[in-house]
């Protein structure tokens, strides 16, 4: 019997519907492992545009809850009882897991040993409950964190009063995990001193995205060192000032949050992409919440949340810290022949990925790392829920998971460019808006529009294109000295009415 269920068991009579299982018998298709879309399924930035310039319709994926698992219930409940979309909460509940499972466990996949961490990216509008979701799921971690840090705190205070007597005592390790708003840099520095599996989890991801870390100068080194930190890498760092670090045995996941508008250039940065950062990431985005009725939801009194959070803190409480501030031994989650068949059949269909005319070959660095996520995302289930191993089932679901993140960045890199366009001639439209007379001259825009990267031709033509086929713009006129109007040759303005 798992952890999770047999603490379930004492607050409540837990049931499993007739018939649901949280795979689908042996039919790979059916276990999510086939990424063809449905008959009449779209991606998330389907073809029909709204009137509004650079906003586009979206139709998710249907999230796989019986993906989770031992977790599935847990997703239900929250889902159900908070009025929240099903993949806002299995989101915040995979990252969470992993947060909690990432410094005692490795799993085993098709290319060695990998840690448990994983990186969420969620897309969603203010409001949808991002904050909601994310309270949840983390109150164990965090209740745990709040007992440590009081404990710590206490050390800290005492240690003054007997200084002599702690010359040979171990290094006091600093207790949190979870940090809301940090640079990568600020992550390091924290495994210096503090808890050796750590994550930034934050319902306000632009902080991550939009940040001094992420920005022009400092992304391509922040995204660096977050890949090292998900592919478990040990820490080397030589300052001038600071001088040698180096930093072995360390965990880090994330989940970030974020709202469309803000996320739409970083996922256009296609230098993200190209580093290798967005194809780590599992990414949701979750349908926009229709309006509901109040309905009042005592989470900390459901019993299927409650067990969550005795789990998260069993584990923690487990973890095992070297006398050096390291994770200790983890323990290695094997796949079962089974599970391994299952996965290398999925592997050589990702590989498919790398010929132009495959549909997946737009999102070749997201299908090729797939079956890695499976495994990452296969060993957290197993973990919290006491299995030693990857079985077939567990596989299954964790496919399903990858599965549903693959079709959501195809949805959105699958109209990439389109999605550039859109914000190109947004920009150039907020530009023109704020000039005088709402008037710009083809060459205006090449000299003085901003952002300063649209500064040339092609750009310039393709937004102007966009803006004028929307009725936003039209040529601007002139009157000749006798009074008669003549279209400008190379002069726009913002449309009347507009």
């Amino acid at each position: 019997m798992s952890r999770l269920d047999s603490l379930r068991d004492e607050k409540l009579n837990s049931h499993t519907d007739p018939g649901e299982r949280g795979e689908k018998g042996e039919n790979l298709d059916a276990a999510g492992v086939d990424v063809g879309r449905k008959p009449g399924e779209q991606g998330r930035m389907g073809a029909k545009k709204r009137r509004e310039l650079g906003k586009n319709d979206y139709c998710s994926p249907e999230y796989p809850v019986n993906g989770l698992g031992p977790l599935k219930d847990l997703c239900k409940s929250i889902s159900e009882k908070a009025q929240l979309d099903p993949a806002m909460v299995g989101q915040a509940i995979i990252t969470a897991a992993s947060l909690v499972t990432q410094g005692s466990y490795e799993v085993q996949t098709l290319s060695g040993y990998k840690p448990l961490s994983l990186y969420g990216l969620t897309i969603a509008e203010s409001g949808d409950g991002k904050s909601t979701a994310e309270g949840i799921v983390l109150q164990g971690v965090r209740e745990f964190e709040k007992e440590k840090h009081n404990g710590y705190m206490e050390r800290i205070a005492n240690e003054s009063e007997e200084k002599g007597k702690k010359k040979n005592a171990p290094r006091e390790i600093e207790p949190y995990l979870l940090a809301s708003d940090s640079t990568v840099q600020g992550v390091i520095k924290s495994f210096k001193t503090g808890w050796p599996s750590q994550g930034i989890f934050t319902a306000e991801g632009a902080t991550m995205l939009c940040g001094w870390g992420m920005s022009g100068e400092q992304r391509a080194n922040s995204s660096a060192n977050l890949n090292k930190l998900w592919d478990g890498e040990s820490i080397a760092l030589q300052r001038g000032i600071e001088g040698r670090t180096q930093l072995y045995n360390r965990r880090f996941c994330a989940h970030w949050l974020i709202q469309p508008d803000v996320a739409q250039e970083a996922l256009n940065d296609s230098n993200l992409s190209a580093i290798g950062l967005w194809p780590r990431f599992l990414v949701a985005w979750p349908q926009a919440l229709k309006p509901r009725l109040y309905k009042y939801y005592d989470f900390k009194s459901d019993p299927v949340v409650t067990s969550f959070w005795s789990v998260c803190k069993d584990i923690l409480s487990e973890q095992v810290i070297t006398g050096d501030g390291e994770c200790g031994e983890f323990f290695t989650l094997k796949l079962t022949s089974e599970a391994r068949a299952i996965l290398i059949k999925t592997f050589e269909k990702m590989e498919l990925s790398r010929d132009p005319s495959n549909p997946l070959h737009i999102i070749k660095p997201f299908a090729v790392r797939l079956c890695e996520q499976a495994c990452r995302i296969g060993g957290v289930l197993a973990a919290f829920s006491g299995e030693k191993e990857i079985s077939a089932e567990t596989m299954k679901n964790a496919l399903l998971l990858a599965n549903y993140s693959l079709e959501t960045w195809r949805g959105i890199f699958g109209t990439r460019e389109d999605m550039t366009h859109e914000l190109w001639a947004k920009n150039v439209y907020d530009w023109m808006s704020k000039r005088p007379g709402g008037r710009a001259s083809e060459t205006d825009l090449i000299k003085t529009v901003t952002p300063k990267h649209l500064r040339t031709a092609h750009k310039r033509d393709t937004a102007l294109s966009i803006l004028r086929e929307r009725g936003l713009i039209e040529k601007a006129v002139d009157f000749t000295p006798d009074g008669v109007i003549r279209l400008s040759l190379n002069e726009w303005k913002i449309a009347n009415g507009q």
